[in-house]
């Protein structure tokens, strides 16, 4: 989820697609606790286009009337865009930089087609989810209802560093504090396969004929030319270099744990 600031006391929360309903019942379930606030479901006010790639910038700048090459990684603008008023962030979930374009629906063709053309020199096309998937992997990051979810928590999925500690509470306080005095018996971790074979969102990960783990991602990546993924593993197993033993459709194969994110783009 990405949390845009429009004002003091106005926010934009951009989640995950699939989830609106579920995500929407329990915010709104959240403010009514809150008091003076409410919320309200956008999703019909807005298409968004994502533009990723080195080339982006150079693709998008063109046919947009706000700066673009100042805005900082995870900020975000107002301007037009193909001449459609548009909310422009510099964000995406492939690891590259990249733009993600807001508009009214009925413009969104139109800025469609134009990002087409303008990125035609740069060998822009269109790129479904499974392709964008194989990039966010590579770049580690977590996808919700894969490598995420109600059953895990930052601490397990090594995302500590995302939660407001100095806070004096927020939701789930209690519990992420006594777990991380505690410490976790299980991490999320990267591995390359050493068998060949691609280990897949569900496969188990063994020790002798015993699960003890589950991989959340995995896939044969385009640019590394690996089969990699990730895996929830006992903190024994967490040690970059550690061999994992996974059931790939019934055969045995060994990976090898490495350390995150699998790529990493050059500042």
């Amino acid at each position: 989820m990405l949390v845009y600031r429009m004002a003091p006391n106005h926010f934009m929360l951009v989640v995950n697609a699939s989830n609106i309903p579920k995500d929407y019942a329990w915010i709104a379930a959240q403010v009514k606790e809150a008091g003076d606030a409410a919320v309200v479901d956008s999703s019909n006010r807005y298409a968004l286009i994502a533009i990723q790639g080195p080339a982006a910038l150079g693709v998008l700048q063109p046919l947009c009337t706000a700066e673009l090459a100042d805005l900082k990684y995870y900020w975000f603008t107002h301007g037009e865009v193909a001449n459609a008023r548009a909310l422009i962030s510099r964000t995406g979930y492939t690891g590259e930089d990249g733009f993600e374009i807001f508009v009214p629906p009925n413009m969104a063709d139109r800025v469609w087609q134009a990002l087409l053309e303008s990125g035609r020199a740069a060998d822009v096309i269109p790129c479904g989810l499974g392709a964008r998937d194989t990039l966010r992997l590579e770049a580690a990051m977590r996808l919700y209802g894969n490598d995420i979810d109600e059953t895990t928590t930052p601490l397990e999925a090594d995302l500590g560093w995302i939660v407001g500690w100095k806070k004096e509470s927020f939701i789930g306080h209690e519990r992420l504090r006594e777990q991380k005095e505690k410490g976790v018996t299980r991490k999320l971790v990267g591995f390359e396969m050493i068998d060949r074979g691609i280990a897949r969102h569900g496969y188990q990960v063994l020790r002798g004929d015993k699960p003890v783990g589950v991989v959340t991602s995995g896939t044969q990546t385009p640019f590394l030319k690996k089969a990699i993924g990730m895996a929830y593993v006992p903190m024994e197993l967490t040690t970059p270099g550690s061999e994992l033993t996974l059931d790939v459709r019934g055969r045995v194969s060994r990976a090898t744990v490495v350390p995150l994110p699998f790529y990493k783009r050059k500042a």
